[in-house]
C-alpha cells in the first residue's frame, strides 16, 4: 500500500514539473510555431542597455547585442521541428573581448519551448553548460 502511495505521488509531481515551462502566457500557441526560426526578428529591450536582437533567415542566425556592440553570425542546422544548433561563423565587435565565451566554432543547441502571436521563447544550455537558459523574444 505505501508503494502505490509513493509511485502515485511521484507520478503526480513529476507530470506537474513538465507541465509547469510549457504555455506560460495566455495567448501562447497549444503547440509551438516553430516556423517562426525560419525568418524573422526577435527582440529583447532592456533599460540602461540596448537589449538583444536576434534574427533568423534561412538557416542563418544573427544575434545583435547592444548598438551592434557585438553581433554573432551562426548557421542552423536543424535537429528537429523545434531544435536546432547554432555554429558561430562569424564575430563582429567594437571591444576586444579577452577570454570570451563567443568564439567562432562554438556549437549551441536550442530548443524552441513556446511560442505565441508576438513572442517566443527558446532554452538552451549556458554558463559553460551548467545550467539552461531561457530567450523570451518579442517579434519585430
Amino acid at each position: 500500500m505505501k508503494f502505490k502511495i509513493i509511485l502515485f505521488t511521484l507520478t503526480a509531481l513529476y507530470s506537474t514539473c513538465q507541465s509547469q515551462r510549457r504555455n506560460d502566457f495566455p495567448d501562447s500557441d497549444k503547440i509551438p510555431n516553430c516556423d517562426l526560426i525560419k525568418k524573422g526578428t526577435f527582440s529583447r529591450d532592456e533599460k540602461g542597455n540596448s537589449g538583444f536582437k536576434v534574427k533568423f533567415n534561412n538557416n542563418k542566425m544573427t544575434e545583435i547585442y547592444g548598438r551592434k556592440t557585438v553581433t554573432i553570425e551562426s548557421d542552423i542546422k536543424m535537429l528537429s521541428k523545434c531544435k536546432f544548433e547554432a555554429e558561430i561563423k562569424n564575430i563582429k565587435t567594437k571591444y576586444k573581448m579577452l577570454d570570451s565565451l563567443f568564439y567562432v566554432g562554438k556549437k549551441t543547441e536550442y530548443e524552441v519551448v513556446e511560442t505565441g502571436k508576438n513572442y517566443i521563447i527558446y532554452e538552451y544550455w549556458c554558463n559553460e553548460g551548467k545550467n539552461i537558459c531561457s530567450e523570451i523574444l518579442e517579434k519585430k
